[in-house]
């Protein structure tokens, strides 16, 4: 099959030998794969992602400097069944799933030489995390199930109470889940601060009640964050942000780092004892907040249309990550293996 690979920052198309599924496994066609942040961090920054990750443990990392194939925001199309499998679903259908291979170890689909994500035609999936895809539901908007998966449940450990102003560092895709899944359940005011006048109008167009560029003034200091207890939620992930939001944030307030920094960081642990600050720290999603995110997008409570900026092909992904180091043009960007240029 035909697929993009990364090895320590560098990308380029390749044919590799087509996956197979193993017990309790299925394969299947990529239809559309969004581009994370994860993996603009893992080829930009490969070195720290894997040995942080390799310090860190758990399921979803890169540990290894041997060529990868990205892309876990996927959606995909039933090929076929490896052994042992129940094929509960006709071939043809449209799926999604957690990008995770139940084998032991787990393998992080996406981050692994023995699991390739969906910068490829070709994929495998672990049968028992299948979730189908609604009929009438586009495969762009389904490929974003994964990352409103993310910020829904960072909405969820947040434990709102309904009467907090929100405010949301970074509209970048993580941010926009963020905003996205606050005001679908009412939440607010929200305010979004961006130094991007592009990603300001995406959140904007998610449902921000107000947004503010970092460069011109505050966010802490809008009006519409006052008298009321402040949820912060940190959806940058560079150094100093914290330190800044512990710094600026006034007595009690709760923050929500959703923001994956690689780099090591450093805050003074004085300013939020001080303050008694609330740190939250989220990781991914649950296998029930992933299919509730799906279920979510197909009823139209997650109005993801308007996330998708850009859709390309396999030989433009290379090109595409360098231009996603500016935020201007783009919100989310689609990888659909068959686009031709």
């Amino acid at each position: 099959m035909q697929a993009v690979l990364m090895e320590r920052g560098r990308l380029w198309v390749d044919t590799v030998e087509d996956p197979v599924p193993e017990s309790g496994e299925v394969l299947v066609k990529t239809r559309a794969c969004g581009i994370c942040g994860s993996d603009l961090h893992a080829a930009q920054h490969t070195e720290d992602f894997v040995r942080t990750s390799r310090e860190a443990g758990g399921a979803f990392k890169l540990t290894t400097f041997n060529p990868v194939v990205l892309g876990h925001e996927f959606c995909a199309e039933i090929v076929d069944y490896g052994p042992n499998t129940k094929r509960t679903l006709p071939t043809g259908q449209i799926v999604c799933a957690v990008p995770a291979l139940l084998r032991e170890p787990v393998a992080p689909i996406g981050y692994s030489e023995t699991a390739p994500g969906g910068f490829g035609e070709y994929m495998v999936l672990s049968e028992r995390l299948l979730v189908p895809v609604p009929d009438g539901v586009p495969v762009q908007s389904a490929a974003l199930t994964e990352p409103m998966a993310v910020g829904y449940h960072a909405v969820n450990k947040a434990a709102l109470a309904g009467d907090e102003a929100i405010l949301v560092i970074g509209a970048g895709p993580v941010g926009l889940a963020v905003i996205t899944a606050l005001k679908a359940r009412g939440a607010g005011p929200v305010v979004a601060a961006d130094f991007s006048t592009g990603r300001r109008g995406f959140a904007e167009q998610q449902g921000a009640d107000a947004v503010c560029d970092p460069a011109e003034e505050s966010p802490f200091a809008h009006p519409l964050l006052k008298d009321r207890p402040l949820v912060v939620f940190e959806c940058v992930g560079v150094p100093g942000i914290l330190d800044n939001a512990f710094l600026m944030s006034p007595a009690n307030t709760r923050i929500v780092v959703v923001g994956v920094c690689l780099q090591t960081d450093h805050f003074r642990p004085l300013i939020a004892i001080n303050k008694e600050l609330s740190v939250q720290f989220v990781l991914g999603y649950s296998v029930k907040e992933y299919a509730e995110s799906l279920r979510l997008i197909a009823e139209g409570e997650f109005d993801v249309a308007g996330l998708v900026s850009h859709e390309i092909g396999l030989d433009d992904v290379a090109d595409t990550f360098e231009a996603l180091k500016d935020p201007e043009r783009y919100a989310k960007v689609i990888v659909n293996p068959d686009k031709q240029n």
